[in-house]
């Protein structure tokens, strides 16, 4: 599964300068897809491809204490539509 990882800084300034320090020797459990950061600063997102929860918590734990994190399954498009259209048929079947 794919998974989209968005973060959001929460700390200081000095808690940035402890995130870079930590980041040049963080390696994260799996390779991290379209990495990119937010060009107002205020975090990231990153696109993880696992079945392994435990994974995701490998990727977020570590910066828990500055960064706040979601974490959003991703399907293919075609699929998301398909699901639409059945969840507006049966809305439209219920009188």
């Amino acid at each position: 599964m794919r998974f989209l990882i968005t973060c959001t800084y929460k700390g200081s300034e000095a808690d940035q300068t402890r995130i870079l320090d930590l980041f040049a020797k963080w390696q994260p459990p799996v390779e991290l897809l379209e990495w990119s950061g937010f060009a107002d600063g205020s975090g990231f997102m990153a696109i993880a491809e696992t079945d392994d929860v435990g994974i995701l918590a490998g990727i977020t734990a570590p910066w828990t204490p500055w960064l706040e994190f979601t974490v959003r399954a991703l399907q293919p498009i075609q699929q998301t539509a398909e699901t639409m259209a059945a969840a507006a048929s049966f809305r439209s079947s219920v009188a």
